[in-house]
């Protein structure tokens, strides 16, 4: 064998040994590095199972904190609705109570005006009774003292023959009537003519406190003119012009308590003319009454007593025009109070 072959054969020989020592490197080297990746692999798992139990932990103790936290909420919650039911209990019972008190006072003040208004209305009826009474027997008086003084003159006219017959006229129970009817129309008449007055003397005055009469208007300071409530002393307020907003009220309350007894006394002139007058007719209803029945005694008819009707019927229509005098007058007051300072200062000794 030469020297080439051997150099040849030991090449092969070291070049095997080379090639298998790097086969058996490179499988070491895949080994382990196969390894050390399934080591970090394993590491991961271990690691991402670690974090997942964390998590899953961290979860479930966040489901645990929130459970216990809608646990105390709903507690809270039904203690809450349980305040609020006895509270909204509580307010209902009292609102309850109240309404039941109220309702037991109104029934109560019901109760007392009821009453109160049954005793007024009893009282007003024997009033009234009693102002009818009083005018039937004052008209009887009357007309007997007139058929009395008739007698006197003519038993003295017979005893004294040569003195001239002085006899009083005879008056019968219809003429007494109808001279009550014409003094009453009269006694209308000017009261119609003084609240016009007064009703213009408002309207076209410069202040409901004018100093014109200043002597009138110290006295009353002073007190030495004391206040009154009747229907003259205002009307004389305002003829001394020394009124204020609060007379102009007055008078108004004062007139309407005049109306209602001028319509009672007309009342009681149909009802002494023979016809019965309901408390809820009209005047002008019974005076139609009274008129057809008067006129269906044809022969026996009565003419006094158709024209003391007429009397009464135009006393009716002066009181209407009344009516529509204080319904200006109202609006007048109403207007002016308005405008008017009331005075600073106020009457010693009033008394009111």
């Amino acid at each position: 064998m030469g020297t080439w072959q051997l150099m040849g054969v030991i090449f092969v020989v070291v070049a095997a040994l080379a090639g298998g020592l790097l086969i058996r490197h490179v499988q070491q080297w895949k080994q382990r590095t196969e390894e050390r990746q399934a080591a970090e692999e394993k590491v991961a798992e271990e690691k991402a199972a670690e974090e997942k139990a964390a998590e899953e932990k961290q979860t479930a103790e966040k489901v645990a904190a929130a459970r216990a936290a809608a646990a105390r909420m709903a507690v809270k919650r039904a203690t809450m609705e349980k305040s609020m039911a006895e509270k909204a209990a509580a307010e209902k019972a009292a609102v309850e109570q109240a309404i039941t008190e109220w309702a037991a006072a109104e029934q109560a003040e019901a109760e007392r005006v009821q009453l109160r208004r049954a005793t007024e209305e009893r009282r007003e009826a024997e009033e009234r009774e009693g102002r009818l009474r009083a005018v039937e027997e004052a008209i009887a008086e009357w007309v007997e003292a007139e058929r009395e003084g008739s007698r006197l003159a003519a038993s003295a006219a017979t005893a004294m023959p040569g003195k001239p017959n002085l006899t009083h006229p005879t008056y019968t129970r219809t003429e007494a009537i109808h001279q009550q009817v014409r003094l009453t129309a009269a006694i209308v008449e000017k009261e119609v003519q003084e609240l016009d007055y007064i009703k213009n003397r408002i309207q076209a005055g410069v202040d409901f406190l004018p100093l014109e009469f200043r002597q009138t208007i110290d006295e009353w300071k002073a007190g030495k003119i004391m206040r009154r409530s009747t229907l003259d002393d205002i009307k004389l307020k305002f003829r001394y012009k020394a009124y204020s907003v609060e007379d102009g009220y007055e008078l108004l309350y004062l007139y309407n308590q005049w109306l209602s007894q001028q319509r009672q006394r007309l009342r009681v002139f149909v009802r002494l003319l023979g016809t019965e007058v309901d408390l809820a007719e009209s005047i002008q209803s019974a005076i139609e009454r009274a008129e057809q029945a008067e006129r269906e005694k044809y022969l026996e008819m009565d003419v006094d007593v158709i024209f003391t009707l007429r009397d009464i019927r135009d006393i009716v229509e002066k009181l209407f025009g009344v009516e529509v005098i204080l319904k200006d007058l109202e609006g007048v007051c109403r207007k002016r109070a308005d405008q008017i300072i009331a005075p600073s200062w106020e009457a010693k000794g009033s008394s009111r």
